[in-house]
Parts: C-alpha cells; structure tokens; sequence
C-alpha cells in the first residue's frame, strides 16, 4: 500500500503577487495544470471587492479540478478556496474544502491578532484547533496573494507567513524577485517578473507579469501550470487518466531488493533530502550526512522482531508522551464510535505491544484498499467506511492506540516493493519503546525497507512533498 503523491499541495501555495488594487474587478484568470506533458486538471481563481462581518476588503476565491491514475485507480479531486482579506490586504477569514471519492475535509479558519481559530470537518461531527501565529510574522491573506501591493523588486528577497489548511499550521514564505524576463505562453509572449518562492512543502518558480498576473509555473514533481483561457484549461484533463502519480513519484534504486519483507538490515544513501529535519535518526534507523556532498545521507536501518515481554502494561503512564495520546483534528480517538472499537479490539489485553498487535491484526482484516480517495480524513471517517490507502490505515491505528491509552505517532517515508521504493505510511507506538507497525501488512514485523522521513500528527505527512520526485537511492547493503 504505498501513499498516492500529493500534487495539491504543490499547487495550492503557487505564490501570485498580484496587486489586487490594479486588477479590474470583478477579475477572473484561469491555468492549466501538467504533469510532464500530459494534462491532468485547471485552477480557477477569482477576485471581487467583497464585505466580510462589516469588514470591506476582497474575496479571492480558487477551484483546483484534476484528474489522475493512482495506483491503477483513477482519482479525481476538486479543491476549493475561499480567503477574505480587508482593505489593506490583512487576512480575516478562509474556508478551505477538498473532496475526492465521495469524502470531503473542510477547513473554516478565522484570523485573530495571535492566533488562527479553526474548525476541522473531517470525519464524524468537527473539532475545533486554536493555531499560533509566531510573535512579529506578518500574515498574508493567502499565498497567491503574498507581495500584495508591492512591486517586485530584482533582487528583493521577502519573508512572510500564510496559514496553510492542509497542514493547520502558519507556515513562512521565502520569497526572492530573481530576474525579469521575455516567454511566450500560447503563442504570446509576456514580459515578466521571475519569482522563486520556498515553503515548508518545497520550491517552485512563478512567472508573473506588470499586473501580477501569473503566465507559468514551474514547481516540484515535474508540474507545470500556464496561463489559458477558460475554455482550454477545462479542455484535456482527460489524459490525466494516463499519468499513474504513485509510479511516476516512486524512486527506482540502483539495485534490486529481494524478499523486502524479510529484510532485517539497510544500508542506503538518499540524495534529494534538502531539508535536515527529514534526516530522522532513531534506535531502529541511524542517519549521518555525507562529508562533502550536501543533501545526501546514509541511512542503516536495523528492524528486529519486539519481545513482547517488555512491553509496558496498560494503561501507560509515563511521563513526556501526552501529545501521543491526545486527540487532534485527524487522529480523534475520542469520538465514541474510535473509542468503542478499540475497546472491542484491545478488550481485557493489558501488555500494550499484544494490544498494538491486535489493532494491527484487526484494521489489516477489515480495511479494503481504496485508492481514489485521495484526502486526508479523519479516523472516525475511515473506521465508517472501513477502506483507503496506508496513510487511512495509520491515521486509524494511531487513534485506536491512542484512544487505549497508547503513545502512538503517524510516520512516513518510503517502502520498497515491485522493484522501487514508493512514498508510505505506518505507525510507532510507545510500549517501553518506539515500535514500528504496518497495519497494510500481514505480519507485525516491519521490516528494514521502511525508511522513516516524517513522524507526528497526521498533517506531518505533507512535510514529503519537498522532496517527492527528487529522491535517489543508492543501496549499498541488506540482508
């Protein structure tokens, strides 16, 4: 089961440094998006002086559409947006929605001095989150609409925020004006302004021109976005049908892995990983740069079956692991129909690696692999409709284990088989240590092949998306 490559978030924090106050309202601009050459969806946005609880300012709203084969299986999702800003471009509030398969997650959030006041429907009812704003950050209404009024400047570099609604967090935005420059987009060229910007997802080039009007994009993933009219962009999206994104994201080594299951040792370099942070090192998995070559890492991984024997006992009182037990907006291990399923599951067991065990063993024979589901959702959304890819099934056993009373956190990073290595998620539990469990699995071992590059709440997952695409890997040894 290996996790669908997230390409929206790509194109959700495409920095457009529009001045609004230039643009004839009602304003309305339209892009196709590409993977390679193929076409596979369109974004729309739009803006109109607008009037928000009394406060006068512009909506800007955004539809992302497309369509794309993952794992065998065609997904299609629709992303929306909506952001008000006031007069002097000052965020107030956005509702953000992704829906795919069927399932919707929403996100309303309203901006206050020092904080971002959330409301996450992502499952069974909704929940609220309360998001800091980091003390000085100026925030930006939305990341399309980063340099507001100003005009870009060659050389210029920026810093900003903007609160990003997939991972419900206010993240920073680098922005840098690198060069003016003539491109033809649709057999009419444009002059522009040629902006890099950087995000915790990743880098990407924007071509603006004297509007702020965006004409191309280039961003992480081989994506590629262009300015069309209305009627081109909604044309062709068809072909994305042909693009298998888990395939083409997927990272061939440079030697065959036999029996990957089975594998108790690793020994690797990545190449690719531009931010240390993924360079996570662990009793299970030690990590080490490479002297003189930057962004490349050796991994050696050693996985051994857990002694089930000292595990600690039920409930787990140790001091330093509350937030691995507490309920967030996607791990809602208190809503009532996650809390009695894990008390069916666990029932009387009070050693936590045999409960663990069980939950694995339970969410293995009752989930179905589903993967045009391409949202994250809660686990109480998942426990209902009881299908999904791996990120489905780990958001699901870090809430059973947590709703137990287990420290439990989601991890991902790549797992290998049929022949690559392919972007995944599984769990760690604390039971006297951090364990590793694979709920896609048949068995509880896990083995070495599982490379760990992000752990945490389920929105820890999207911290991938910088490096999906641009990962090499070297295998130097296994057993």
């Amino acid at each position: 089961m290996r996790l669908a490559g997230r390409w929206t978030i790509t194109l959700m924090l495409i920095t457009y440094a529009a001045r609004l106050s230039a643009l004839d309202m009602p304003y309305e601009s339209w892009m196709g998006a590409y993977v390679g050459d193929k076409k596979v969806g369109y974004l729309c946005y739009k803006v109109d002086k607008a009037e928000y609880e009394g406060v006068q300012g512009y909506r800007v709203a955004s539809v992302l559409n497309y369509r794309l084969k993952v794992l065998g299986v065609e997904m299609q999702q629709l992303v929306t947006s909506v952001v008000h800003v006031d007069s002097n471009h000052n965020p107030v509030a956005e509702d953000f929605a992704m829906s795919s398969g069927g399932k919707t997650t929403r996100i309303r959030a309203t901006m206050k001095e020092k904080t971002v006041e959330c409301v996450v429907s992502a499952g069974s009812g909704s929940s609220n989150q309360t998001v800091p704003i980091p003390e000085g950050a100026s925030l930006v209404g939305d990341a399309m609409f980063a340099l507001l009024d100003c005009a870009p400047e060659v050389g210029k570099e920026y810093s900003l925020y903007y609160f990003n609604p997939l991972t419900l967090s206010v993240d920073p935005l680098k922005l840098k004006v690198e060069k003016k420059e003539k491109i033809k987009v649709g057999g009419k060229e444009y002059e522009t302004d040629v902006l890099k910007n950087l995000t915790p997802m990743g880098e990407m080039t924007v071509w603006q021109d004297a509007t702020g009007d965006i004409i191309q994009v280039s961003a992480m993933m081989n994506i590629k976005m262009v300015k069309q009219t209305r009627e081109e962009a909604m044309a062709g999206i068809e072909s994305g049908k042909e693009v298998d994104f888990a395939v083409l994201t997927s990272v061939k080594p440079n030697a065959n892995i036999s029996s990957p299951r089975k594998v108790k040792t690793l020994d690797i370099v990545l190449q690719g990983i531009t931010d240390g942070n993924m360079a996570l090192s662990d009793p299970r998995q030690k990590v080490a740069p490479v002297d003189g070559k930057p962004g490349q890492y050796r991994f050696s991984i050693t996985a051994t079956p857990f002694d089930s024997a000292q595990a600690l006992q039920l409930p787990i009182s140790a001091e330093g692991f509350d937030q691995y037990k507490a309920s967030s907006a996607y791990l809602d291990c208190n809503v009532k129909d996650v809390s009695d399923q894990a008390k069916s599951i666990v029932s009387d067991e009070a050693n936590s690696y045999a409960a663990c065990a069980r939950i694995r063993k339970w969410i293995y024979g009752n989930l179905r692999p589903r993967a045009d589901i391409g949202i994250t959702r809660a686990a109480s959304d998942v426990l209902k409709s009881k299908v999904g890819v791996c990120r489905d099934y780990a958001i699901l056993f870090a809430a059973l284990a947590r709703s137990r009373g287990i420290p439990s956190r989601v991890v991902s990073g790549l797992l290998y088989t049929d022949g690559a290595f392919y972007y995944h998620a599984w769990v760690e539990c604390y039971v006297g240590q951090w364990v590793s469990f694979d709920a896609t699995l048949s068995s509880d071992f896990v083995d070495a092949t599982h490379i760990k590059l992000a752990e945490g709440d389920a929105t820890s997952m999207f911290a991938l998306a910088k490096v999906i695409g641009s990962l090499k890997v070297d295998v130097k040894d296994y057993k």
